[in-house]
């Protein structure tokens, strides 16, 4: 059985594979409607806090919007239209200072229509603003997201509940073997900064060691 992470990130592996993004982040939905437990590709830490910490309250494509809009497929251009000015500015404000261009928000929903879960494909200039036929595409495999979504997930990562988005990132990867440069080329991150995160990972798990630090938090 597949973890919450895994499931996230082979959607995001098929939907890019298809229709590219520069960032992308594929997330769970509660019943109250709120966004979580997200899983992340080549989004930093900083930028992701941030939008959590200061932003996620203006984004026209946040889960709620996007069931008010009623369609599963939700452009940035289209949401920033069911929103006021200020909102808007904001937000545009907060995607510039990252390089994001263009937004698409793809959203699953269980049998009785409610949202479940979540998919942001977020581009910057070089890959340009996505086109009305990405937009089919995408409407496309939305069925395929909304089957994913509803497939039993093991629990994996509740344990996994006091570490840092990036701090995730790297126990994964450690559970997959991976050595320190690997992570530091799947990441984008230093050497340095691979071992920071290490040391604060053994402290806050209890572990003396990689092995113990992978069977406290997957086995």
């Amino acid at each position: 059985m597949n973890t919450a992470h895994e499931l996230g990130q082979r959607c995001i592996d098929a939907f890019t594979r298809v229709v590219p993004a520069t960032l992308c982040a594929f997330y769970r939905i509660d019943a109250q409607l709120q966004a979580g437990h997200f899983s992340l590709y080549h989004m930093s830490p900083q930028m992701h806090e941030a939008y959590l910490q200061r932003y996620r309250h203006y984004d026209p494509l946040r889960p709620r919007n996007c069931l008010a809009a009623g369609a599963p497929v939700l452009s940035l251009r289209m949401g920033m239209a069911q929103q006021g000015q200020h909102e808007t500015r904001v937000y545009q404000g907060f995607l510039q200072r990252h390089g994001v261009l263009d937004v698409v928000e793809v959203l699953a929903r269980d049998a009785a229509g409610q949202p479940i879960a979540g998919l942001s494909l977020l581009r910057d200039a070089s890959l340009g603003a996505f086109q009305p036929g990405e937009l089919g595409t995408l409407h496309a495999l939305q069925g395929l997201l909304e089957i994913a979504a509803q497939a039993p997930c093991s629990g994996d990562d509740e344990r996994l509940g006091a570490l840092t988005p990036r701090e995730r990132q790297i126990a994964w990867l450690l559970r997959d073997g991976a050595c320190n440069k690997t992570i530091a080329q799947r990441l984008g991150l230093g050497l340095p900064t691979v071992k920071t995160h290490l040391i604060n990972l053994f402290r806050k798990v209890g572990a003396n060691n990689r092995t113990e630090l992978v069977s406290t938090l997957f086995l």
